[in-house]
């Protein structure tokens, strides 16, 4: 059976950083799929405190697996492997690995050993846009996920392992309200609007509205329901910035090209409303 590797820099607990990370979480871990482990990595948040926000979550949604140390920064030469990338090195795997931040622990584990390349089924990860580049590539959207470690994005692409993107301007049509939010249940509902609260005023101060996209749930729920989202195969190329620019190139991706915003949205709090969903056996 194929595990998930969730590898995430999630800020929802964190005194910063965006929030989107813990509603993709919530949506993994309440999904039934046999999540082998979680990782934290450095982005949104430090990678300490992404574990720490990983371990309330996990607590809240009935998973009691392993929760993995990873990069606390970009790759370097002969730095230590972190925790996750030997995970992904000694366990027998297949593995499909779900990419919520930086891609430095997946990266890492390629560069020590690219025969780990063969046990990833595939790479689910947020980045790209296929509408437009921005007036300042990348910067708008921002590709902070695939520029934050120039390094790692370059060793993903080049490893020829499996790749689908959900990008930026595909992900940033499923936005959430204080009201969507009030949905949660039970402890669920008491965590994410305490700990979302301050994305929703950053959100009002930088947008004038109390709603903020969620980047990285769209990628959870692809993950949970393929079918939910409209896909295509297509090229991409790695721009010298890290940013993979799409329709272009030789490398062959996978792209989410579409998905029903209100749709998804409901599969998400019906997830969360359920009982924790029992881990397969040998996740």
């Amino acid at each position: 059976m194929t595990g998930l590797v969730v590898d995430s820099d999630n800020g929802l607990g964190s005194p910063r950083g965006d929030v989107d990370d813990g509603l993709a979480l919530i949506a993994l871990l309440r999904s039934g799929l046999p999540v082998a482990a979680l990782a934290g990595v450095f982005g949104n948040t430090a990678e300490w405190r992404a574990r720490a926000n990983h371990r309330a979550l996990a607590a809240l949604c009935g998973y009691d697996g392993p929760v993995l140390a990873g990069a606390a920064g970009p790759l370097r030469a002969r730095a230590p492997l972190p925790e996750a990338s030997r995970f992904l090195l000694g366990g027998a795997g297949p593995w499909r690995v779900v990419a919520l931040g930086p891609l430095t622990n997946l990266a890492a584990a390629l560069e020590a050993e690219s025969r780990v390349a063969a046990r990833i089924t595939e790479v689910v990860a947020v980045g790209g846009n296929r509408s437009s580049r921005g007036r300042w590539p990348p910067y708008w959207p921002y590709e902070f996920n695939l520029t934050a470690d120039r390094r790692a994005t370059r060793d993903v692409v080049e490893s020829g392992v499996p790749l689908t993107l959900v990008p930026l301007d595909v992900a940033r049509r499923l936005v959430v309200t204080p009201a969507d939010l009030a949905a949660l249940p039970g402890s669920l509902g008491e965590h994410v609007p305490r700990h979302a609260a301050r994305w929703f005023r950053r959100a009002l101060l930088v947008r004038g509205r109390r709603a903020f996209p969620v980047w990285d749930l769209v990628a959870a729920l692809f993950v949970v329901d393929p079918a939910a989202c409209e896909t295509e195969a297509t090229a991409a190329r790695l721009h010298p910035s890290g940013w993979l620019e799409l329709g272009v190139g030789t490398r062959r991706v996978t792209v989410v090209r579409a998905f029903d915003p209100r749709g998804l949205w409901q599969r998400f709090i019906a997830l969360a409303t359920a009982a924790p969903a029992p881990q397969p056996a040998g996740s």
